[in-house]
């Protein structure tokens, strides 16, 4: 396996885990009437691997893909 296929592992593996954090974060509220213990904890994680997924996508785009 070379680095560039390795690269889009980690890219796609972030963004799909950062999604699947993110629908937690905002349907759990509509499926439960209190939030499950564990996710106030858990909310700065999620929004940290989200904020990395952003990070990892531009450099994706601007620095793989537009060359």
């Amino acid at each position: 396996m070379d680095g560039h296929v390795l690269w889009h592992l980690v890219v796609l593996g972030t963004t799909l885990l950062a999604a699947a954090g993110g629908a937690i974060l905002f349907i759990s509220p509509m499926v439960f009437e209190e939030a499950p213990r564990g996710l106030e904890q858990a909310k700065p994680y999620i929004w940290a691997v989200s904020g990395l997924a952003v990070v990892l996508l531009g450099l994706e785009w601007l620095t793989i893909h537009c060359r």
